[in-house]
């Protein structure tokens, strides 16, 4: 355990969604720089009478769906992830953070949906820096969010974002409560759950529902300048996408843990894999190019516990 951290304190409360055009701004802006011993900020993001409207559901449901939509239930433990996530982008481009954002990843998700919610329904959504750790070629560090309703949480979540380079020692601050570094084995001898052509069009209106705008997944010739051969998906517009195709499972209460291993680029044909998970509580599922047997993204999906 890290005990040299002196962490800077901040918090910020919204009432609105965050300006996506302040936090890119702001994402131009020089980021302090990595010091060991002020790391990450002690940071605080509050969003009050956070909403999930029926509509905003539909338009992701439209903007996510393949050959088939995914039904309402099955993406409850994903919405919030996906509406909320401009909170995130504020934390990543804080004034306070010292690493930029435009060369974070996000690798790991944990989202736990406690008990199910209803569309218009208010509630406070939290984001703090829960905890990080050094590695031998670069550091993670977990932003965990709390869908909250008086002292109720309905959902939560743990992402896991990384960046590569040398950052000292190792070393470890705060616990890591989010998915574990390795995933699921979802080999090729599982069942073929689906196959479909990932669909190009309406980047514009998956960033507005995010907030992310990053030219990663809306510019081929953007990407290709960042050592990628054309744009991608955002990982949770496939993460929708394979939720549309898996049996849904029969627990109001649900986590579901990714590991975003690589790109899905537009316009370029998926295989959806799925076997039954070891403790038969959910499954585990794999998602990977057609002509490349190497997973671009792991899922596991369980029954959880109600809170």
């Amino acid at each position: 355990m890290d005990s040299e951290a002196n962490k800077t304190t901040a918090s910020e409360t919204y009432t609105t969604p965050p300006s996506a055009l302040r936090f890119m701004l702001q994402a131009l802006k020089r980021s302090p720089g990595w010091q060991r011993k002020q790391a990450f900020p002690d940071l605080c993001l509050t969003w009050r009478g956070f909403r999930i409207e029926a509509d905003l559901i539909r338009s992701l449901q439209a903007v996510a769906s393949n050959t088939k939509g995914a039904s309402e239930d099955s993406l409850r433990v994903l919405v919030p992830h996906v509406s909320g996530f401009r909170l995130l982008m504020v934390a990543l481009s804080h004034t306070t953070w010292p690493l930029p954002v435009w060369g974070s990843l996000q690798v790991r998700n944990r989202l736990v949906l406690h008990h199910p919610f209803q569309a218009g329904d208010a509630f406070d959504l939290v984001t703090r820096v829960a905890a990080w750790r050094v590695l031998d070629k670069g550091i993670e560090v977990d932003l965990h969010t709390q869908l909250r309703q008086d002292d109720a949480c309905a959902w939560e979540s743990v992402v896991t974002i990384y960046y590569r380079g040398r950052f000292g020692a190792p070393a470890q601050h705060g616990v890591a409560q989010g998915a574990p570094m390795n995933s699921p084995v979802v080999d090729g001898g599982s069942a073929n759950t689906a196959q479909w052509r990932v669909d190009g069009s309406r980047r514009w209106h998956f960033g507005a529902i995010t907030g992310d705008y990053n030219g990663i997944h809306q510019w081929d010739p953007y990407a290709r300048r960042l050592g990628f051969p054309a744009a991608f998906a955002h990982s949770q517009r496939i993460v929708a996408q394979c939720l549309a195709h898996l049996p849904a499972l029969d627990s109001p209460a649900q986590q579901l843990d990714l590991w975003i291993k690589g790109p899905v680029f537009y316009d370029r044909e998926v295989i959806l894999r799925q076997q039954t998970r070891d403790a038969g509580d959910g499954l585990d599922f794999a998602v990977c190019l057609s002509d490349d047997a190497r997973p671009a993204l792991v899922g596991s999906w369980r029954k959880a516990l109600a809170a």
